[in-house]
């Protein structure tokens, strides 16, 4: 059976993503998605909550939904990557990936990744860093004109996808699928782009899902603000992706500005991204400590599946290394850390609902099955 594995938020799961998935499956017998729960990639609340999302996803053709830990879905693209790619690693039977990308060309990409991989925390590289520029642009400048197609965000999810592999010695089939360009005519537009315009939303999501997104989080951006404005230079340096004293820069910014938006401004350089300082208020928000964090994820929560998923379910469980389940006490026994940091996450998504849900769903919520 070819088993294909995709990476994704779907933040929400609109008719690109379906697009997506039906090219995949034109060329797999079943497809397992690793999804971010409720805190995605680039420090941000989920806009609909990761079980409404998993049936999204089993209703458009998945067959199989594991969850990213919030350890590792709210990171760097690097360690994002990284850790999802180890997942499907150890779920052992998925033999294929496919990402999609801004390029659609897996050759360039692979060779970019080499590229990348070699390149990578070496004096070159260092020699823009201590100019003042972010990683990802020090990167770019390091490898030069070739690196252009690194400013593209699939791209370079794409690249990282595949130097993950190689850093893993993971050998499996990498494709990807070009992403379709923006198209309002054809219904065809960006999850950033429905999340700033969810009153469009049925435009641009399938019908035969519309239903399943009722209740979208209300994000204060007050609370947050609030953490922050109360956190001392040792709170700061403790959070990850804070470093070279940066922790004194969130400090001072925390206590002069008056709003959140105020706040990142006054950090933001082109050394940090607002990408990753909405990242570090996410850190700060669910007390998450870099001294604690896994390296790599210690469990693959079970979020949904259908009889061809229950299948690929009971052949993994008896060959990973890691725990597989769909039981949250069971992991939060195993892993209080982290399953920790994916109850606040849940918690914080359930507070940010028009209508309050009480906390602790982590621990009650069955997983969906459609069989």
């Amino acid at each position: 059976m070819k088993i294909c594995a995709i990476v994704a938020e779907y933040n929400p799961l609109h008719n690109g993503h379906l697009y997506h998935i039906n090219s995949v499956k034109k060329i797999a017998d079943a497809i397992v998605i690793i999804m971010s729960g409720h805190i995605m990639q680039r420090g941000s609340l989920a806009m609909y909550d990761k079980w409404s999302r998993t049936q999204a996803a089993l209703n458009c053709g998945a067959d199989l939904v594991i969850e990213l830990p919030t350890a590792f879905s709210c990171a760097s693209a690097e360690r994002f990557a990284h850790s999802a790619i180890y997942l499907i690693k150890e779920l052992k039977y998925i033999n294929m990936i496919n990402f999609g990308s801004e390029s659609g060309d897996i050759d360039k990409l692979n060779h970019l990744a080499h590229i990348c991989q070699k390149i990578d925390k070496t004096d070159t590289i260092n020699h823009y860093l201590k100019k003042g520029y972010s990683y990802p642009k020090a990167r770019q400048l390091a490898i030069g004109p070739s690196a252009e197609m690194l400013s593209l965000p699939n791209n370079t999810l794409g690249v990282e996808y595949i130097k993950a592999c190689l850093n893993l010695n993971f050998k499996i089939s990498l494709n990807t699928t070009k992403r379709l360009t923006n198209n309002k005519s054809n219904n065809f537009v960006s999850s950033s782009y429905i999340r700033t315009n969810i009153d469009q939303l049925a435009n641009y999501v399938p019908n035969k899902i519309l239903n399943l997104y009722k209740s979208p989080s209300k994000f204060s951006s007050d609370l947050l603000f609030y953490i922050l404005r109360n956190m001392t230079v040792s709170d700061f340096y403790k959070l990850p992706d804070v470093t070279e004293g940066l922790e004194h820069r969130l400090y001072k910014a925390s206590k002069s500005a008056s709003n959140i938006n105020e706040f990142f401004e006054l950090v933001k350089t082109k050394r940090y991204t607002m990408s990753r300082l909405r990242r570090i208020s996410f850190y700060a928000l669910l007390n998450m400590q870099k001294q604690h964090l896994p390296k790599l994820p210690q469990y693959a929560r079970v979020l949904g599946f259908n009889k061809i998923g229950q299948e690929i379910l009971s052949q993994s469980k008896k060959a990973t290394n890691i725990l597989v389940t769909s039981n949250f006490k069971n992991i939060a026994k195993n892993f209080p850390y982290s399953s920790n940091l994916d109850s606040k996450a849940t918690d914080l998504f359930m507070f940010s609902q028009k209508s309050k849900k009480p906390c602790g769903l982590d621990y009650t919520k069955k997983p969906i099955i459609n069989l």
